[in-house]
């Protein structure tokens, strides 16, 4: 949630702006895969409840900052996966433009 509220701020966005990959098919802009309601679920959450934790968080403050980690450990999150590399460089370089500057494609 702390995520979704960064990026919220970084890119002018609002709690509004966040759907489900579910809510993306619907709409017909993403395919119906690996959507977080199956998660939520488990947990009595809904997108709407996560929605509304994102409001929640946005309107603590305006800054735009980095979150702070608190000296804890980090991990990372793959973007995609790709069976074409232009593809995959074409992703790439979208993650450099908006300033991830550990971004790289990975081989198997």
């Amino acid at each position: 949630m702390e995520l979704a509220a960064y990026l919220c701020k970084q890119y002018k966005l609002t709690e509004k702006n966040i759907i489900g990959h579910y809510e993306g098919y619907q709409k017909k802009i993403a395919s119906n895969h690996g959507d977080p309601r199956h998660w939520f679920s488990k947990h009595g959450k809904s997108m709407d409840t996560f929605r509304a934790d994102v409001k929640k968080e946005l309107a603590k403050g305006t800054s735009t900052s980095k979150p702070s980690t608190g000296g804890k450990k980090l991990y990372r999150v793959q973007i995609g996966a790709y069976s074409i590399k232009k593809n995959a460089d074409k992703q790439l370089e979208k993650a450099k433009k908006a300033g991830f500057k550990d971004a790289f494609v990975k081989y198997d």
